[in-house]
């Protein structure tokens, strides 16, 4: 048994647009999930089920407010205008499928799951044990203002939250925009200000004094 964080989501408005559009919203997250395992060095096994809901494993829990930004600006900068809704949950993981997480099993697939179920927001965060109030009120923070990003913000933030960190400028490039408008764009998504609780959440309270 590890700990372990579960992302379950569905997509919003998916029933009244074409088929299409909800592959390339299903893309855009399964795109973003790839990054993720390659942070972890760990397979999120994104899954899809009842064609617009979707769930990822994340092994590493320190990376879950980064992994919840990426995957709400890799889907508003791709995704073809749909949202998701957001069930995050940490807790135990018992078991993962072979190949999907369809048969997984743990405190914290029942959670991420049960809280979709009865969700009535666009996100929720949960923790299996533990006071999780803080670590609950930062991360429905910055869902919130992930939400707000345009397109084009979202598109900067995808980039600026890979890692390992490229230069501006390489980012830049890779939109095909100069430095100076990248940098706009990013600053008006607001991530450089979470930038103390992203380290906060991936090394530890001890971050905020360095």
């Amino acid at each position: 048994m590890t700990e372990a964080a579960v992302l379950t989501g569905d997509l919003i408005g998916s029933t009244g647009v074409e088929p299409a559009a909800a592959d390339r919203a299903m893309l855009a997250l399964a795109e973003a999930a790839q990054t993720i395992a390659r942070w972890s060095g760990h397979d999120t096994l994104f899954t899809r089920f009842r064609g617009d809901g979707w769930q990822i494993y994340l092994a590493e829990p320190a990376l879950v407010l980064r992994t919840t930004l990426l995957l709400f600006a890799s889907l508003r900068g791709k995704g073809g205008g749909l949202a998701t809704r957001l069930s995050v949950a940490v807790g135990p993981v018992d078991r993962l499928g072979d190949t999907g997480l369809a048969e997984a099993v743990g405190a914290a697939f029942t959670l991420s799951g049960r809280n979709l179920d009865k969700m009535t927001s666009t996100f929720v965060y949960a923790e299996a044990d533990g006071d999780y109030r803080w670590t609950a009120a930062v991360m429905d923070l910055a869902a919130w203002q992930a939400q707000q990003w345009t397109r084009e913000q979202a598109e900067a933030a995808a980039l600026a939250l890979d890692l390992p960190r490229a230069t501006d400028q390489t980012l830049a490039a890779s939109l095909g925009i100069s430095r100076q408008a990248f940098q706009s764009r990013l600053k008006g998504t607001g991530l450089v200000a979470m930038t103390r609780a992203l380290m906060a959440f991936e090394h530890g309270h001890n971050s905020l004094e360095s």
